[in-house]
């Protein structure tokens, strides 16, 4: 299989795990700028770079007047829809 998976498409799999998924979550509201994530199974992801492609994610994070929690499942979209890269 050459085509690389969403995020979404490696937790149907079994692959990541949905506390990893928040855990990443929980890191980006952390620090936006924080070092690319890795899952247990080797696959990391640049959380940075998957909200800034995310259009919907990328616009409503960066308004000045929204809190964590309304971000919250516009980071989690992000994080679902992109495709880590296996170490």
């Amino acid at each position: 299989m050459t085509e690389k998976l969403t995020t979404a498409a490696l937790c149907n799999l079994n692959l990541i795990s949905q506390e990893e998924v928040a855990a990443a979550v929980e890191t980006y509201l952390a620090n936006a700028m924080a070092p690319p994530f890795v899952f247990k199974e080797g696959y990391r992801l640049d959380l940075g770079k998957a909200v800034r492609r995310h259009p919907g994610a990328n616009d409503f994070v960066n308004r000045g007047n929204t809190g964590p929690l309304m971000k919250r499942p516009f980071i989690l979209a992000a994080i679902l829809e992109a495709r880590p890269l296996r170490e």
